[in-house]
């Protein structure tokens, strides 16, 4: 006799991924939205660009975020926002990108 749950696997737990989108870049947000439909986004204010700017916190939840994906979303938020960097929270983990 098998169990069900041991048959399909363990359950993929899903991973927190944070984008601080300049509001110049804010377009982003609506590529990000369609790519993965589980996000939040919150207006804030940051100071990652050597002063105080505001953002758009996006809040990605899924099983796992593409890099290539990633990738193109962040040299669109460098291009647009004007910014050198991009930060991202992933895995409880700051990172300048």
């Amino acid at each position: 006799m098998s169990d069900d749950t041991e048959a399909a696997g363990p359950i993929p737990f899903p991973t927190l991924t944070i984008l601080y989108v300049p509001v110049e870049a804010a377009s982003v947000v609506e590529d990000v939205s369609q790519k993965y439909p589980n996000i939040t986004v919150e207006e804030c204010v940051g100071f990652f660009h050597g002063g105080q700017r505001n953002y758009k916190k996006v809040t990605i939840w899924s099983q796992g975020i593409d890099s290539l994906w990633m990738d193109a979303v962040i040299a669109r938020t460098k291009e647009l926002g004007g910014v050198e960097f991009v930060t991202v929270v992933s895995g409880g983990m700051m990172h300048i990108l």
